[in-house]
């Protein structure tokens, strides 16, 4: 489909969702200079990893981090012709991993190759 990475201003409004549902009342709104770049080089998967990851980055996102981290690789998945099929524990669990340190992009990159399917 495409290898275009999800923008900044996109990014921001998949904070927006995610905080308004996993951060009641509080303003999803992340700081204006927000960095997310992404190369649009490699697989889908690793695509959607380095987006992860940029987004766990200190002072990417002040609330909802670790949804937003998700939702933003389903919709990278998704704009590249991908779904994911995983378990929403496990998926969780996988970000909670990378933000730990526990998983790196490499590893993580497979996990999503592993359980996504071409919609």
């Amino acid at each position: 489909m495409s290898a275009e990475v999800l923008s900044a201003a996109e990014l921001r409004f998949v904070n927006v969702v995610a905080a308004r549902r996993f951060a009641p009342g509080v303003d999803g709104a992340p700081p204006a200079n927000t960095q997310t770049e992404v190369s649009a080089a490699g697989t889908a998967f690793s695509r959607a990893a380095a987006l992860a990851i940029s987004v766990l980055q200190p002072g990417a996102f002040i609330n909802a981090r670790l949804p937003t981290a998700l939702l933003a690789v389903c919709c990278q998945l998704r704009r590249e012709g991908y779904r994911l099929v995983a378990p929403q524990g496990a998926a969780a669990g996988m970000v909670r991993g990378l933000d730990a340190g526990r998983v790196n992009a490499v590893e993580f990159a497979a996990w999503l190759q592993d359980r996504a399917v071409e919609d």
